[in-house]
């Protein structure tokens, strides 16, 4: 899809650097995410070093993440044909990516001694955001895409691209034609990351303490629509078991662990009330 908006802003004589590419759309969205991170964490009297620390290795743990978790799934494929092909040509995977950044940051924060439930509250609203630009970026790339839709709003991905491919050899259209219109469920996935950023924030503003809820709340979110996107999503290659997928999966034990943490205290049911003005 990039190619053809290049195109377009090329006969219009707007400049390219205008359309960002997938990874510059990554790295413009940590960078958005770490000021707001930081900003939140300068109000709040929060350790700005510490905080910028361990957004520096989660940024890294998700950057090896995305791979190492399709890896991973790739696993038993590999082995069942004999050969390392299937593990050393994947993709990258949203959920490898925001899984193995958790954990990084958290082994960062837990050694420096830092408490981990502020940090994810400040970086809660750079998530949505992150999400929100690097499924744009999948868009313009041609990946993730979704099933055969006749809605109006369904989305052609043009000759040699990967939707197109598909329906080629799926003998949906005939080798060299464009794809037929699919679900953009890239741009579904962009639209919830900033749902998730905004429902993250309005938490943010109505509780005076961080104590994870903000980002408890962008889980939420991401993992429920995540789920239901999942159904439309037309690649193949995602890993299924007992009729879901693998991020189906991940949404399902991201909800229990967080419904866990509720049902145990280590999360709170409410707003902390907010102090009266003496």
């Amino acid at each position: 899809m990039r190619p053809v908006a290049l195109s377009w802003l090329a006969r219009h004589g707007i400049p390219a650097l205008l359309l960002p590419d997938y990874f510059q759309l990554a790295v413009i969205a940590t960078l958005i995410g770490s000021l707001i991170a930081l900003r939140l964490a300068d109000r709040d009297g929060a350790s700005r070093a510490h905080t910028a620390r361990a957004i520096a290795c989660a940024y890294v743990a998700a950057l090896v993440g995305g791979y190492l978790f399709e890896a991973l799934r790739a696993l038993p494929a590999a082995v069942a044909a004999g050969s390392w092909r299937p593990v050393l040509h994947t993709g990258r995977a949203a959920y490898g990516g925001l899984l193995f950044a958790i954990a990084a940051a958290a082994l960062y924060l837990r050694a420096a001694g830092q408490p981990l439930a502020p940090f994810f509250d400040f970086v809660a609203v750079g998530t949505g955001i992150t999400f929100a630009l690097v499924r744009t970026g999948c868009f313009l790339a041609g990946c993730d895409y979704g099933l055969p839709t006749a809605l109006p709003w369904g989305v052609r991905f043009p000759p040699g691209s990967l939707a197109a491919l598909d329906h080629a050899r799926r003998g949906f259209v005939p080798r060299g034609a464009a794809s037929l219109p699919v679900h953009p469920t890239q741009l579904y996935e962009a639209a919830l990351g900033l749902i998730g950023a905004v429902a993250a924030g309005l938490v943010l503003a109505r509780r005076d303490r961080r104590d994870g809820s903000a980002f408890a709340t962008f889980l939420i979110t991401y993992a429920c629509g995540r789920f239901a996107i999942e159904f439309l999503r037309g690649d193949q290659d995602r890993g299924r078991a007992f009729g879901l997928s693998t991020a189906q999966w991940v949404s399902t034990a991201i909800l229990a662990v967080i419904a866990l943490a509720w049902a145990r205290g280590r999360l709170p049911r409410r707003p902390s009330p907010s102090p009266v003005a003496s």
